[in-house]
């Protein structure tokens, strides 16, 4: 096992604890009976649907990574595939996101790309999935009326709005950072200590590589491409699994369900685990109105159909390719990418 400091610990403890009290909040709401015979009662076909679909998405995620690489590097398809498989089968395994790190560490290594830079390339691609899917939410949102109950209208009408404009101000901050990037670092730098401001210019810059396709108005549109079509994957995905359990979902009710498990997601519990159940479970409940036994069965086979097959994935690619989480240094990487060498694997 990777070994872990002080801090790291109390990370991985309070993920543990937090992941407890999301789950134990999950359960309180979901009759385990009825739930066992709901699960039961899933159509093989639809839950095969969902399972393709998931790992489609998981494609569509490592091709894209290769677009938001290209200022630092280069990798063939399928060491982006494989790496962004060994990344989310660490997230599954390991507490406090580690697979993000090993993500940008498998391809460094696999590559010979700098470490700082596929690091940093991982921060873009959370910023372009956060603008895709406030973009989406807010569109489905715009949508809704009638495919969702009052009250949920009710809420999901503001939270429209500021979901938009949270977009609009992101992308211009964006734009005005990278149009006067020197500017920037060098500001940013001034607030560190000065024997810490060489390391932090050049993190910055490293960060700043990774957002430079936001710079290249042919190379946006792709991503903006890819990004919209992996995220549709994923509600489609989701709409599958629902017509197993029965439950019939159009895209609109789709995509504003899959806005809400994001949010569930975001919480860093190891796989998830907790969050994104009762993020589900409440969407299904008060959005749709779905029963509390069909939507927690729903919510657990849906995290798993999210989660299980890509582990099982990422895991063999580290078999495959010779890594283990023994040799990725997560804790170093995330003290200091720049002291992170890459070093090349046997092909």
């Amino acid at each position: 096992m990777i070994s872990l400091p002080r801090t790291r610990h109390c990370r991985t403890a309070a993920s543990l604890v937090l992941a407890g009290v999301l789950l134990a909040l999950f359960l309180r709401r979901a009759p385990l009976a009825e739930v066992g015979e709901v699960m039961a009662a899933i159509q093989p076909g639809w839950l095969a649907g969902a399972v393709v679909l998931a790992l489609l998405s998981y494609v569509l995620r490592g091709l894209r990574w290769g677009l938001i690489l290209q200022p630092v590097g280069t990798a063939p398809a399928v060491t982006l595939v494989g790496s962004t498989a060994a990344g989310f089968a660490a997230s599954t395994l390991l507490p406090a996101r580690a697979g993000e790190v090993v993500r940008g560490l498998v391809i460094a290594a696999r590559t010979g790309m700098p470490a700082a830079g596929t690091l940093a390339s991982i921060l873009t691609e959370r910023l372009v999935d956060l603008a895709t899917v406030l973009a989406l939410f807010a569109g489905a949102a715009a949508l809704a009326g009638g495919r969702v109950s009052t009250d949920a209208m009710a809420i999901l009408t503001p939270v429209a709005v500021v979901a938009g404009a949270v977009l609009a101000t992101g992308l211009g901050v964006a734009w005005l950072v990278l149009r006067h990037r020197e500017r920037a670092i060098n500001r940013l730098t001034r607030v560190a200590p000065s024997r810490f401001r060489g390391k932090m210019g050049g993190i910055l810059h490293h960060a700043m590589d990774g957002l430079e396709i936001l710079r290249r108005p042919g190379s946006w549109w792709l991503l903006a491409a890819w990004s919209a079509l992996l995220w549709l994957t994923s509600a489609a995905q989701l709409i599958l699994l629902a017509r197993g359990f029965g439950i019939q979902l159009d895209l609109v009710q789709g995509v504003l369900v899959m806005s809400v498990s994001i949010v569930g997601l975001s919480v860093p519990t190891p796989g998830a685990v907790g969050g994104f159940h009762a993020a589900i479970q409440f969407a299904l409940i008060n959005m749709l109105g779905v029963g509390a036994a069909l939507s927690s069965a729903f919510a657990i086979l849906h995290h798993a159909v999210c989660f299980v097959p890509i582990t099982l994935v990422g895991l063999v690619y580290l078999s495959r390719v010779g890594f283990s989480f023994k040799r990725i240094p997560v804790e170093k990487a995330e003290a200091d990418p720049q002291s992170v060498l890459s070093s090349r694997a046997g092909s």
